[in-house]
């Protein structure tokens, strides 16, 4: 997927881990990687059977290549002799088994820290995940916890952080900045221990990068759980910020690997291996998403809405599942530029440019449902178990198809045409929280995308008060928190007082609101350390007096 880079200081966060007195030079480097093992796909493009994956072999270019920024390498029609002979290439060694991972305690350390890190791995690790990409943590962290140290203390303080929250925090007491305040006179034996292995985390990723390269490996998969401690903790802003730094340090690697100008040089290309940037790319995708819809909108390295396409078919559902996450990532950017448009300059949403990638998003949308559509049958007649990915991409699926709905000049009574999506979102996420063997379904934070936003977006834009009222009510039904802010409570929080506003003078469930009485989020600014989030409503339409109105708030925990 091409992607573009606004914002010129790429690697500010990073380069607060180098040495100050290091030029950051880059150097050739040893292998990082972790390889995965797979069949040798037989009629594939040559970059995918070079890479040993399933290929989709759509043609002039596989989208598979496309959509992880790589270049198609196309299609030999004969395997000639030359083919079947390979010259010998050398490679790196595979720093670790690639073998299905038993968490172990012998790690390096003491007891104390191996207790914590077992404690990751029995249950943390698989509350954090979610759905989505389970091996990155219940494997492939795993195993680079062994050699690699930044990454080893920062899962022994995820496990601390998740025992001192198991033992002192309260659902109750859940809110937007986390658990109850940190107040560092007073921690817990656990939180405290925590806190200097995440320091202790940070001082060896600098001196990790203390010899100028830049360790993608090991600096990616740091900043995804150095971003998922700061959210396990509550910090707003030190989420965002770790997310912002990770996304654009891939997306340089993605450029880079394009053969597109890039402040990676090729010996930085090597010091991470495409299976684990596979399912860096897909989880970095899912938690822009994320970070486009929190207060206030982080600028995130954005698609090129040309490069975002879905093949026509799918062998799985898994592989629906690794297309959508940059199908989605796509729709929501295309999303939020259209409110930023519609603020600021709303004839662009009128133009034939705009209307152009609206119907290049909804083919490829639409391409999607009936090739998942088809796999998810498949799976079916053959007896396949079906999972809960399933449902969160129906969930998923129906918020995109409202949010691009909506991308172009509309009015609020447009969200009526979608009462049955919003419906089925209601129904499906239903199923989810009250699914009594889900392993994620007791734990109070996930950092994968569940069902607090569709349902919040539900809540906002139904107008329909008894699938509003459910909506809040699943929200409020279980104190938990997804990815980098999303908490049920003060979301339902705000759903409810804006469903309060527009519901002034209406008492039968039957009756329409009127254009004249629905409103529109159109401020929302969170302060973690004081622990507040101030909101503002703006009327849909003009007054007849030609201004708006405004209804304010502040929610405070």
């Amino acid at each position: 997927m091409s992607l573009r880079h606004p914002f010129p200081n790429v690697y500010k966060f990073f380069n607060q881990f180098a040495d100050p007195n290091q030029a950051s030079p880059e150097q050739s480097s040893r292998s990082q990687g972790l390889r995965k093992s797979g069949p040798r796909s037989k009629t594939g493009c040559s970059t995918c059977k070079q890479r040993r994956v399933k290929c989709d072999e759509t043609k002039p270019g596989c989208i598979r290549c496309q959509n992880l920024g790589r270049e198609c390498g196309g299609y030999s029609t004969v395997e000639t002799d030359a083919e079947k002979t390979v010259t010998p290439v050398a490679i790196h060694p595979r720093p670790v088994s690639v073998m299905p991972y038993a968490p172990s305690t012998a790690i390096p350390g003491n007891q104390e820290e191996r207790r914590y890190f077992q404690r990751f791995c029995d249950k943390t690790a698989g509350e954090i995940c979610g759905e989505f990409d389970p091996t990155f943590w219940t494997e492939k962290v795993l195993q680079l916890c062994h050699q690699d140290a930044p990454i080893r203390y920062a899962t022994i303080a995820l496990g601390a952080l998740a025992k001192s929250l198991e033992v002192t925090s309260f659902p109750t007491r859940l809110s937007l900045s986390g658990f109850p305040q940190i107040d560092h006179r007073h921690l817990d034996e656990h939180h405290s221990y925590a806190l200097r292995q995440y320091s202790r985390a940070i001082g060896a990723l600098r001196q990790v990068l203390s010899d100028g390269r830049r360790h993608l490996r090991t600096s990616l998969t740091s900043c995804v759980l150095f971003m998922t401690f700061e959210a396990l903790q509550g910090s707003y802003d030190g989420s965002l910020t770790h997310l912002r730094g990770g996304s654009r340090l891939l997306a340089d690697w993605r450029t880079a690997r394009k053969g597109q100008s890039s402040r990676l040089s090729q010996d930085s290309l090597s010091e991470i291996q495409d299976g684990l940037v596979d399912d860096l790319g897909r989880m970095f995708s899912r938690l822009d998403v994320q970070g486009l819809f929190v207060p206030p909108p982080f600028p995130m390295p954005e698609c090129e809405w040309e490069d975002v396409v879905t093949a026509e078919s799918f062998c799985s559902v898994q592989e629906a599942k690794e297309s959508w996450d940059f199908l989605m990532q796509g729709i929501a950017q295309f999303y939020l530029k259209s409110v930023g448009h519609a603020q600021q300059h709303p004839d662009i949403l009128a133009s034939t440019f705009w209307l152009r990638q609206h119907e290049h998003y909804s083919n490829q949308l639409n391409q999607w449902r009936a090739a998942f559509q088809a796999a998810h049958a498949g799976e079916v007649k053959s007896g396949a178990p079906l999972t809960d990915a399933t449902n969160i991409l129906s969930i998923y699926y129906n918020l995109a198809t409202v949010l691009l709905a909506s991308s172009v000049q509309h009015s609020e009574m447009l969200y009526d045409e979608f009462t049955n999506l919003f419906a089925e979102i209601i129904s499906k996420s239903h199923q989810l929280i009250t699914k009594p063997d889900e392993p994620t379904n007791t734990a109070r934070f996930t950092l994968d995308m569940g069902t607090i936003l569709p349902l919040a977006i539900t809540a906002i834009k139904c107008r329909d008060r008894r699938i509003r009222r459910q909506a809040i009510a699943l929200l409020w039904s279980k104190a938990r928190r997804e990815g980098l802010c999303f908490d049920t409570i003060t979301v339902a929080r705000l759903c409810a007082w804006l469903s309060s506003i527009e519901g002034e003078g209406i008492q039968e469930d039957s009756e329409s609101i009127p254009e004249a009485a629905r409103y529109v989020v159109t401020y929302l600014h969170i302060n973690s350390e004081e622990r507040w989030l101030a909101v503002q409503l703006t009327s849909a339409i003009t007054k007849e007096d030609g201004t708006l109105s405004y209804r304010e708030t502040t929610f405070s925990w």
